[in-house]
């Protein structure tokens, strides 16, 4: 059985799907490229809330004020 928590496994996930939206901001598949920063950004939120680390809520909370008003313009 693993030592782990749930929030440990959405720290990765949360990493690795901010790091596909890094290879779909390369290539250039806007919006879909926000989408998924911002899916892992909320794993991250989730995780900076749970452990009481307000670096991490620092960094991940105002991604979701700047991608999000961009998108509802465009």
């Amino acid at each position: 059985m693993s030592s782990h928590d749930h929030v440990w496994y959405i720290k990765y996930l949360s990493a690795i799907t901010i790091a596909i939206a890094m290879v779909f901001h390369v290539k250039g598949w806007t919006p879909w490229n926000s989408y998924i920063q911002l899916t892992g950004a909320l794993g991250w939120v989730y995780v900076g809330y749970k452990w009481k680390e307000n670096a991490v809520l620092l960094n991940f909370i105002p991604q979701f004020l700047i991608i999000i008003p961009i998108l509802l313009w465009k």
